[in-house]
């Protein structure tokens, strides 16, 4: 078990790297966005991120994620995978070029309507082509991880994130052309990128078209677009919401707020892109149950951890890149990385319905939960402000985890932990709670020191509750005297 664990916990600091390295760029350059926007500018940029996300989706498909399923049913015959690799590269690339075209004729009226505050030309323009390009890339990517390509990967994403941020860059700062001159460095960067997307695909699939083999992986995605729909209203829908309801500063505020989540959310993805594999290789045997609920705790652990650091420095951090206007932003923080976690914990029952290919209860459960948070918005949003959107957030994930576990547990039972879970989350709720009311906050270098030190005191706290096993604190025990030896050696 432990064997596999570190196999597990290599591949999948690899895929985090390479996740948050290819989609982290709105985070990375906050510093520049935050000193160089107004708040009004950066709030263009937070509009056009879920444009992009939503238009990105749809025109594939959702034939990235059957990519990574058929995959795994076509291995054994390498003619009958290459030519499926071919297909749906083809059809990728077909359907994301057609899409882009179709929305420059009749985006205008759509957009017009949608966004009546954000010109369609340039801003919305520069979205569409950049999401119709990006197909075959996520396509690449995806077929590396289903091939577990850690490193081709990463290599892949370190040249991505190189690329977009030398571009953005040079339009942003050099040209100054403010968010204009961030969804050209995108767009470009895209084009480029689309060159070595290509052949790593070809590479692996054969120059040919199979109805069959497009249509059985149809059948498994086109059930996944209204999940898709449901995903994008959960995450990003409340930013166009939130665009008729509030000020342009407000949404500004929300949308920097905001990045931190999306940071918590690329980590989640990078996760669960490295535990969707090995659980569908291990999870047709039910002698595995055990190793998969611990597994799952030690994953939940991580998040958790992580979540808290957000939570709890997001206000420090906020202070040292951004200039003042920005500071308000940090109040949101909290109830959006905690409604993230209770989304990690959604894709657990998620992934038990995709082995057993019931993707219609998955894009059910999605709607439904998306339909609460747009909802809420509309409702709480014009008298509370950007706090309710925040709230609404934690709300909607929270609901939507547990519709997922109450049908994912009667279409594949999983083994959870609970006792260690609810232990877990205890801990890091009262870390919490002690840093939001007793760090003084008047000197931010120490408020950083202090929260740091009650970070670093999580794993002895869970230790006192009898969070570890005895099989975990003996394996623990083991690795300190190994690293003892070493040091005295």
């Amino acid at each position: 078990m432990f064997a596999k664990g570190k196999q597990l916990a290599g591949q999948s600091s690899l895929y985090t790297i390479g996740e948050v390295l290819r989609s982290s760029l709105s985070f990375l350059l906050l510093p520049i966005y935050t000193r160089l926007l107004t708040v009004s500018d950066y709030a263009i940029l937070g509009v056009m991120s879920p444009v992009f996300a939503l238009l990105s989706a749809l025109m594939a498909l959702g034939l990235p994620a059957a990519l990574v399923r058929f995959y795994f049913d076509y291995q054994e015959d390498d003619a009958t995978l290459r030519r499926y690799v071919g297909t749906i590269t083809l059809f990728g690339l077909l359907s994301g070029l057609l899409g882009a075209l179709l929305l420059t004729l009749f985006g205008p009226a759509i957009f017009g309507w949608l966004l009546p505050n954000t010109p369609f030309r340039p801003f919305v323009l520069l979205t569409i082509w950049n999401s119709g390009i990006t197909v075959v890339s996520v396509l690449a990517l995806q077929l590396l991880r289903a091939r577990q390509q850690a490193l081709y990967f990463i290599s892949f994403s370190l040249v991505d994130f190189g690329l977009t941020t030398a571009l953005i860059i040079l339009f942003v700062v050099g040209l100054g052309l403010g968010a204009l001159g961030s969804l050209w460095g995108q767009l470009l960067s895209a084009a480029v990128m689309a060159l070595p997307a290509l052949w790593v695909l070809g590479r692996a699939g054969a120059l040919s078209f199979s109805w069959p083999l497009l249509r059985s992986s149809l059948r498994f995605s086109l059930p996944l677009l209204p999940f898709i729909l449901g995903t994008w209203g959960l995450n990003v829908s409340d930013r166009i919401v939130l665009d008729r309801l509030v000020s342009r500063e407000a949404l500004g505020l929300y949308t920097l707020g905001y990045q931190f989540g999306v940071l918590l959310n690329l980590i989640a993805m990078a996760l669960n892109n490295a535990w969707q594999p090995f659980f569908y290789q291990n999870a047709g045997e039910r002698k595995n149950d055990s190793m998969i609920g611990s597994f799952i705790t030690y994953q939940v652990a991580l998040m958790v951890l992580l979540a808290l650091a957000v939570a709890m420095l997001a206000p420090e951090v906020i202070r040292i890149m951004a200039t003042p206007a920005y500071w308000g932003a940090a109040a949101i923080v909290p109830w959006i990385a905690a409604g993230y976690v209770m989304r990690y914990l959604y894709f657990f029952p998620v992934n038990g319905m995709l082995f057993r290919k019931r993707t219609g209860w998955v894009a059910a459960l999605t709607i439904l939960a998306a339909a609460l948070n747009i909802g809420l918005n509309l409702l709480l949003a014009p008298r509370f402000g950007v706090m309710a959107a925040a709230i609404n957030t934690l709300a909607a994930f929270t609901v939507l985890f547990i519709m997922a576990l109450v049908i994912g547990q009667r279409i594949y039972p999983v083994h959870y932990q609970w006792g260690r879970l609810l232990r877990l989350i205890l801990v890091a709720l009262a870390l919490f709670m002690v840093s939001w009311r007793l760090v003084p906050t008047a000197n931010v270098w120490v408020s950083m020191v202090l929260d740091l030190l009650l970070l670093a005191s999580l794993p002895l706290l869970l230790w006192l509750t009898r969070f570890f096993t005895p099989g975990e604190q003996a394996r623990a025990a083991q690795l300190a005297r190994q690293m003892a030896g070493k040091v005295r050696r």
